[in-house]
């Protein structure tokens, strides 16, 4: 039998070593890429899938504390021993763990040793400020023994750490500003740049059932600091306040305002803050309506300010009111006209409402005339009104178009 060539051995043998090689680096990029695999798996699934971590890596701390904290929950008056053992076995892999240490103070808080739980617990707030359940636990130890200070600490702290805490304090914070004592001690909170006091006193806006508390907090306080933010604020309560007839409240919230007169809340004229809507609900309101509106003319810095309005035809509505906190008495109405274009039956209404008895306005004027001078009085049981301005269009396709140059309203001696 022939011999094979010497160089076919050689190629041989290299191809050999190739596939070895190639089979060794197969095997290596598997091993790396399954231990990478479970690596990865952990990491996504440790905190919220931790059965699944613990079925690949069973020592791994946080996989093993998350886990406990879900037993811990199920039944957290009598939770099964197995939730301070993971715990335990969590810090025994990585000693530093502040949510072990946290459930283990869990743990033995519901076992009714409330010494070893607050060891436990603040040893897990000393390791992570970012452990809100370590705050949490804080904010009602420190609520039970009435150290208001220390409350507000803890809620500064969960509150800046982890802002989604909010869904859970801040209702209970706007459930205490009933206290003065926690009112005052928000202060610096509410002052501070940069916090939560915002988004609290927006959620305090929308959700509080105490609307005279919440004045209290911001008067007391002093409101926000910024002062963009402390008008949107304030904007958004008077609002509020205006449309649950909270008048009182209304006036004093307007009344701390930067530029707010006190004069403005008995008088009816036109003023450059109706411009730009400055003062809200507490100045001339608009009542835009597609068919029936209007705006105030003039530019800024001019003190000389009118109302143009329109209606369309077969239209009669609303398009202006302004909220007043006349006294009981004898009153001298004056409104003057520009420009008035109407159709046929078009005019314009004035009516003075009382929100103590809303069956039916306490005065009323329809008018056509350029000039218009006429007198009311103020029962003694109607501490605010509002003055609103209605308009028709009449009949045909003219509609109804005037510029109200001045309206005013002074006590008739």
């Amino acid at each position: 039998m022939a011999r094979a060539p010497k160089g076919a051995k050689i190629v041989a043998s290299l191809r050999e070593i190739g596939l070895a090689r190639i089979t060794l680096f197969s095997l290596a990029g598997i091993a790396g890429a399954w231990f990478a695999l479970m690596l990865a798996i952990s990491g996504i699934t440790r905190i919220k899938a931790p059965q699944s971590a613990l079925a690949f890596m069973p020592n791994e701390s946080t996989a093993l504390a998350s886990r406990a904290d879900q037993l811990f929950f199920l039944n957290p008056k009598n939770p099964p021993r197995a939730v301070t053992n993971m715990a335990l076995k969590a810090l025994k892999g990585q000693a530093i763990h502040a949510k072990s240490l946290r459930i283990l103070g869990y743990a033995s808080d519901a076992r009714g040793d409330s010494a070893q739980a607050e060891r436990f617990v603040r040893m897990a707030a000393r390791l992570s400020r970012r452990e809100p359940g370590a705050q949490l636990w804080l904010i009602e130890a420190s609520a039970r023994n009435g150290d208001v200070g220390q409350t507000l600490i803890h809620y500064d702290i969960a509150l800046k750490t982890k802002p989604d805490t909010s869904t859970i304090l801040f209702p209970r914070l706007l459930s205490a500003i009933d206290d003065k004592d926690i009112r005052t001690a928000l202060k610096p909170y509410i002052r501070a740049q940069d916090n939560w006091a915002l988004a609290f006193l927006n959620f305090a806006n929308v959700n509080s059932k105490n609307l005279p508390a919440l004045v209290d907090l911001i008067i007391e306080t002093g409101g926000l600091e910024d002062q963009e933010s402390a008008k949107g604020q304030e904007l958004d309560l008077l609002s509020r306040l205006v449309h649950e007839s909270f008048f009182e409240d209304a006036r004093r919230i307007y009344l701390r305002m930067p530029g707010a007169r006190p004069a403005r809340l008995t008088s009816a004229t036109f003023d450059e803050s109706d411009r730009d809507a400055r003062f809200g609900p507490m100045g001339w309101r608009m009542i835009d309506d597609p068919d029936a509106g209007g705006g105030f003319t003039g530019k800024t810095g001019e003190r000389q300010v009118s109302l143009s309005i329109f209606a369309n035809s077969s239209t009669t509505r609303p398009v202006a009111s302004k909220l007043l906190y006349l006294k009981p008495g004898k009153y001298l109405f004056t409104a003057r006209l520009s420009n008035l274009d109407r159709g046929d039956g078009g005019f314009l209404r004035w009516q003075l409402r009382c929100p103590a008895f809303p069956e039916a306005p306490i005065w009323t004027i329809d008018s056509i005339k350029v000039t218009l001078r006429a007198s009311f009085s103020i029962p003694a049981n109607c501490p605010v009104q509002f003055l609103d301005l209605i308009a028709s269009g009449g009949k045909g396709q003219a509609g109804l178009e005037t510029n109200v140059a001045s309206v005013a309203i002074t006590p008739e001696s």
